[in-house]
């Protein structure tokens, strides 16, 4: 599977509320494997709009995610440098199969909004770094090292595994009012011929106290 096969078709579009602006990307990616992740409800895809009333408290002052830890999946693997978009709107994608990438014109893991972290699923070789995320829970602990120092402990809160063409760019990139992140890998079925799986695997978490 070649790197840019598992995550293309991203076009940017930016969401404003208040002042406050957060780009939305649409992912069109793949991974894959796990047909017994299971496959949540999806809502109306919309932006969540924030007032400064309902703002958590529970957030962190910027700084560069450096390690991400999954205990129960013994992940513990580094940040390739930030990613971003490339000349034709497709973002950048780890070059490792053994790393992670955060999206950076998103917040960094433990500020106010959602933090996106990418990784492959697998690669000509064998599994990579995501292989296991569907085998995540509500309750589980994702941790991420930051250059500060500091640690950001995030709990899972919900898995989703939507198709490849109804990508819920919201409910994912949108503004919100706490600390979020956002793991995202490929899922599903790989179609040879068109080079691309059929789904994403996202997993939804929120920054803890």
């Amino acid at each position: 599977m070649n790197l840019r096969e598992c995550m293309s078709r991203i076009s940017a579009a930016v969401y404003s509320d208040r002042g406050l602006v957060v780009l939305a990307a649409i992912f069109a990616v793949s991974v894959g494997v796990y047909a017994f992740v299971p496959t949540l409800p999806v809502q109306q895809d919309q932006a969540v709009l924030v007032s400064p009333e309902s703002v958590s408290s529970t957030s962190m002052p910027a700084a560069m995610p450096t390690r991400l830890r999954i205990p129960k999946l013994t992940i513990d693997t580094s940040f390739v440098a930030p990613l971003g978009l490339l000349d034709n709107g497709e973002i950048e994608v780890p070059e490792s199969y053994t790393d992670v990438g955060w999206y950076q014109y998103g917040p960094t893991p433990g500020e106010l909004g959602p933090a996106v972290v990418v990784g492959h699923v697998d690669s000509y070789t064998g599994p990579a770094v995501f292989f296991y995320l569907g085998q995540l829970e509500p309750g589980d602990d994702i941790y991420i090292d930051r250059d500060d120092g500091t640690t950001a402990h995030f709990v899972v809160e919900s898995l989703e595994r939507p198709k490849q063409s109804a990508f819920p760019t919201a409910r994912v990139y949108g503004d919100l009012n706490y600390a979020g992140l956002r793991l995202i890998t490929c899922s599903g079925i790989y179609e040879r011929g068109k080079q691309r799986y059929t789904h994403n695997l996202i997993v939804y978490a929120r920054l803890q106290e």
